[in-house]
């Protein structure tokens, strides 16, 4: 899985965002940060590889639903046919509205993010944040990773002040040294407006 991740990174480096992987002790890190042995409903946006997404099925009761949104379609069917229990769709991050809707996925209670913030201009990590925001419920947490070190650049100081605009509680856990790159988990709650969730979004 490894190399497919490699092969989509050369090909697509802006949609792909890192040139290797997560690894499992950020996935248990994003994962322990949120209530996944109680939740009925999880979305997961940007699988990648699906390092999360296992670590969440791991996690969650038989019964709860796990929908997981990757652009890229090489990954979003390498996904699919080793999480079985996931619903994995082929699909953009800036339509999550839309993705909820074909599938009849209810508000999730979780919301798991691997995309690369980081490499993402403003106004889409704006539109992304949108979407999350328009499809969870009052109570649902937003989780997600940075990596140490770019999150001071500019793009990673954006995203930041971006969370800190859409949700009232933002807090940053431990950096994992153990990942390449060295990474850290936001957890975010609370969300501070509603957005029009008829609001349809391109990438």
């Amino acid at each position: 899985m490894s190399l497919k991740f490699v092969r989509e990174f050369i090909a697509q480096p802006q949609m792909v965002g890192a040139l290797w992987p997560s690894s499992p002790r950020l996935a248990r890190a994003m994962c322990d940060a949120v209530p996944l042995d109680v939740a009925r409903h999880v979305l997961e946006i940007g699988p990648g590889t699906g390092v999360f997404t296992r670590e969440i099925l791991a996690r969650l009761s038989r019964d709860a639903r796990l929908l997981a949104v990757e652009k890229n379609e090489a990954l979003a069917i390498e996904v699919g046919r080793t999480c079985l229990r996931a619903e994995v769709v082929a699909g953009c991050a800036t339509e999550l509205v839309n993705c909820l809707r074909r599938k009849n996925f209810p508000a999730p209670e979780v919301v798991v993010s691997g995309l690369p913030w980081a490499a993402f201009g403003g106004e889409l990590q704006q539109l992304i944040l949108d979407q999350v925001v328009a499809i969870g419920g009052e109570t649902s947490v937003f989780v997600t990773f940075a990596y140490f070190g770019p999150h001071w650049l500019p793009k990673g100081r954006a995203f930041r002040a971006r969370l800190e605009a859409t949700f009232h509680k933002v807090e940053r856990l431990p950096v994992v040294v153990r990942n390449l790159p060295p990474a850290f988990v936001y957890r975010a709650s609370g969300k501070r407006c509603a957005f029009q969730a008829d609001a349809v979004r391109v990438c």
